[in-house]
């Protein structure tokens, strides 16, 4: 996926000014409208959508209502969501686990990713952060390989839930090393991070956003960025690319869909809004802090990046490097 630079809200009257679309005497918006968030508050996939809730708010003078519904890496919301009438009213913001790669990790989803869901829009794309806690035995990538080759089953690296890109970024290491992972998974990033700042886990993959304060703080370590270029907030951490690993390139990514079937003019009404917020300096800035830059390529984007991350995980999983749940 190409990095774009980010967005932010116009709220011009064209931008607001009614399409024509209608659904019998109602223009939509004409009532509050769901904004499902996949995971607990205060990780990075909940604070984007948060974001996207303030800004249709804003833009479109009608309430957009954040419910979480978090548990089973982002599947009970696909789930939500699916069952949802394709009026509009209801749309889901997360990261890319129940928008591609449950489809493939998870072995009775309720629910199809591809079948069921209208595409909006990648909302935005991240590197994952390899963090250590201050006792781990480890302070760059390859002494953290070293040590699970001269401790095999011992490496135990927490993610934000099964088939997060946390998780899938860390079997690639480890299929790529040669190395025994263990895998751990979370309730998403905030029980993760309160677990490695207190040493009950040495290692986490997961995206930048809330690790990046306790390493500046110098409560945790930053061993590599799974990009190919260098997080703009952590500039001195280098890529997993740099510590050996040649032509390592994995970046995650946060997505918006509706039910299938949802309109595609209101498709449209939402891109056009979150494309006009983007570009403003104020928003570019926000997201930096973050550790996201801004996607927002639209609906047939969108669709590729899904069905190349569903062909890019299978692999894993029939290789056993992924464990189906």
């Amino acid at each position: 996926m190409k990095r774009r630079e980010f967005i932010v809200l116009g709220g011009t009257a064209g931008l607001l000014a009614s399409t024509g679309m209608s659904f019998g005497q109602d223009i939509w918006p004409s009532k509050p409208v769901t904004v499902i968030s996949a995971y607990p508050p205060g990780g990075t996939s909940d604070i984007l959508a948060r974001l996207v809730a303030d800004v249709l708010t804003a833009e479109f003078k009608q309430n957009f209502i954040l419910e979480n519904v978090a548990g089973a890496a982002g599947a009970l919301a696909g789930g939500k969501l699916a069952r949802s009438a394709p009026d509009g009213y209801t749309i889901l913001v997360s990261g890319s686990a129940p928008l591609a790669a449950n489809k493939v990790v998870q072995a009775s989803l309720a629910y199809d990713p591809e079948a069921d869901f209208e595409a909006i829009t990648v909302l935005a794309d991240s590197p994952a952060l390899l963090t250590a806690s201050l006792d781990a035995p480890a302070n760059n990538l390859q002494e953290m390989i070293a040590y699970a080759k001269a401790n095999p089953g011992q490496l135990n690296i927490g993610n934000p839930g099964a088939g997060t890109k946390g998780h899938i970024c860390a079997a690639i290491i480890g299929q790529t090393e040669g190395i025994e992972i263990n895998h751990v998974p979370y309730k998403g990033s905030p029980p993760l991070m309160a677990d490695l700042l207190g040493g009950h886990i040495a290692f986490s993959l997961d995206a930048p956003a809330n690790y990046i304060p306790h390493i500046k703080a110098g409560k945790l370590k930053a061993l590599a960025v799974t990009s190919a270029t260098r997080l703009a907030e952590l500039p001195d951490v280098p890529t997993v690319a740099e510590q050996g690993l040649e032509g390592y390139d994995q970046t995650l990514w946060f997505g918006i869909v509706g039910p299938k079937g949802m309109p595609a003019e209101i498709v449209g009404k939402i891109n056009d809004a979150l494309k006009a917020w983007s570009v403003l300096p104020e928003s570019q800035a926000m997201l930096t802090s973050f550790g996201v830059a801004a996607v927002l390529e639209g609906p047939e984007a969108m669709r590729e990046t899904v069905a190349r991350e569903i062909e890019a995980i299978r692999p894993l999983v029939d290789a056993g490097l992924v464990q189906p749940t």
